[in-house]
């Protein structure tokens, strides 16, 4: 990928709003997110730094005017924070999940290259936002078609079935996400 695309995604969950600016370059995204969650307004931008095998490496995120949080993720499955102290609740999670975007499903969307009918799962680092609590999570994603995903939330239940473009980022996320316009190279 060269440049660099721009996507504009806006949230369907009825409990509030949000509007995101994602700029995805081929090994980082930046991403602002503007939502009203539980009658709470907040700001948060956020990088995800990825390696050429298209694992997240480094994860920075900080909510305007509140918390922020930097995650490592090293060759091995570790994780550490901002200060380079192990996560040892981290320990195996390939991936990372930030609630308040669904760019964070494309990672293991392209990785897996999920054959028509096939599944697997994932341990990932689950951040809440806009407090920026994480834990793992596992969940899985099974290629329903050539543009179809269904992800499942092992821990909790939920499932949905994800509508994604060519290059796996998401077009529609039912009562969560859609695609407000097309990625625009550049």
């Amino acid at each position: 990928m060269t440049g660099g695309v721009d996507v504009l995604w806006r949230g369907l969950d009825p409990r509030g709003e949000s509007l995101e600016h994602l700029r995805l370059e081929s090994a980082r995204a930046r991403g602002t997110v503007v939502a009203r969650t539980g009658g709470v307004l907040f700001t948060l931008g956020y990088v995800v730094e990825i390696d050429p095998e298209g694992y997240p490496r480094l994860t920075t995120l900080r909510v305007v005017d509140g918390p922020t949080l930097q995650l490592r993720r090293a060759w091995d499955g570790g994780w550490s924070d901002a200060h380079g102290r192990p996560l040892p609740e981290l320990t195996g999670c390939t991936d990372i999940d930030i609630q308040a975007t669904p760019f964070t499903n494309t990672l293991p969307l392209r990785r897996l290259n999920l054959p028509l009918g096939a599944g697997a799962v994932v341990l990932a680092a689950w951040v809440g936002v806009p407090e920026l609590g994480v834990r793992a999570v596992r969940q899985r994603y099974t290629r329903l078609g050539d543009h179809t995903y269904r992800y499942e939330n092992l821990e909790s239940g939920y499932a949905a079935e994800l509508t994604v473009d060519a290059a796996g980022l998401v077009t529609l996320y039912p009562g969560a996400f859609e695609r407000v316009q097309p990625g625009a190279q550049s």
